[in-house]
């Protein structure tokens, strides 16, 4: 697999949800990773037959849960964790893949101003428990937090990883199942295939369109709402919102997004739909997305070649999804 690590194949067996092939050669295989399902589509490439294209799908899907184990907070057993646990203020040697993504997630959290903070972890943590217990943080635990998260206190080089404040928790949930399905799609093209759809429920990635179309038929919600097809092709789309996922505590409706300035969940009801050209980027920009004034964001979006909002707009939480409070800066 891409980034010298090795290629897990027992673990994704047990995660497997199904696998088909379709009559024009697809073959469709489906995995349980990160708490949501991963769907690869892809057709055989040249000189490929269809076992050959569903051993390499299911690499890909080894590919997710082996980045699962990398990048989960919620994994006791996970790398991620275990920087998590160390001490501030000495530098903590990392594996090649975890300073890749924490890289990665830095350069994101400067393009966005913090809009996209992979520190939150502190305020993820009180936004569960007042989700469960139904009261918000005190402005004592608010402030602990706020001491403990900012991504300008994290540091990254080719020796390790330092936290600057006591108390830092990274999460990745803001850009983890970006960054795994950009990684699943190396994995396809390194075993041949070029036409393929990988899907993780909130982010889609496509690489050569079907053979004989002009790319993979996607239904996104643009403006307003309305659902509208598009044909992707090497190209990510991702899409961050409350529609599905919010918590209603004291009579206000909280999205699942965390706003860095106050810590708390997103009052304003958003979805914002991206398309980047790599997932992660997709990923991380439609998180920051839920937190920057609208036209900051059209601003950013339009300086970053490759990168349009396909949809950006407001809404109430529809009546029957109020009572339902999802886990998920996305929060896992």
């Amino acid at each position: 697999m891409s980034g010298g690590m090795a290629e897990p194949t027992a673990a994704v067996s047990a995660r497997l949800v199904s696998c088909e092939h379709a009559a024009d050669g697809r073959v469709t295989a489906r995995g349980a990773v990160m708490g949501t399902v991963f769907t690869v589509r892809a057709y055989p490439g040249y000189g490929m037959d269809e076992g050959r294209t569903e051993e390499a799908c299911m690499r890909a899907l080894a590919c997710a849960v082996f980045w699962e184990g990398v990048m989960s907070a919620m994994d006791a057993e996970s790398q991620l964790a275990a920087l998590n646990a160390a001490p501030a203020g000495v530098k903590v040697p990392v594996s090649p893949e975890l300073r890749r993504v924490l890289s990665l997630s830095l350069e994101y959290a400067c393009l966005t101003r913090g809009a996209f903070d992979p520190t939150l972890g502190p305020f993820i943590r009180l936004w569960k428990k007042s989700r469960r217990l139904g009261v918000l943080p005190s402005q004592e635990e608010l402030e602990r937090a706020r001491r403990a998260s900012g991504w300008e206190k994290l540091s990254v080089d080719g020796e390790g990883v330092m936290k600057a404040t006591e108390g830092m928790r990274m999460d990745l949930g803001g850009i983890g199942k970006g960054f795994a399905v950009d990684r699943m799609a190396e994995m396809l093209e390194e075993r041949g295939v070029e036409s393929f759809c990988i899907d993780s429920t909130s982010d889609v990635l496509a690489g050569a369109p079907p053979p004989g179309m002009r790319g993979w038929k996607l239904r996104v919600a643009v403006e307003g709402g309305r659902l509208e097809q598009r044909l992707l092709s090497h190209a990510a789309v991702s899409t961050s919102g409350d529609a599905h996922q919010f918590a209603e505590i004291g009579g206000v409706t909280y999205s699942h997004v965390l706003d860095p300035a106050t810590g708390l969940g997103v009052t304003e009801g958003r979805q914002i739909t991206v398309q980047a050209c790599t997932a992660a980027l997709a990923d991380a920009l439609s998180t920051a997305a839920c937190v920057m004034p609208e036209e900051a964001f059209r601003a950013l979006a339009g300086r970053i070649p490759g990168v349009s909002v396909l949809g950006f707009f407001r809404h109430p939480p529809p009546e029957n999804e109020r009572s339902r409070a999802f886990s998920g800066q996305k929060i896992p």
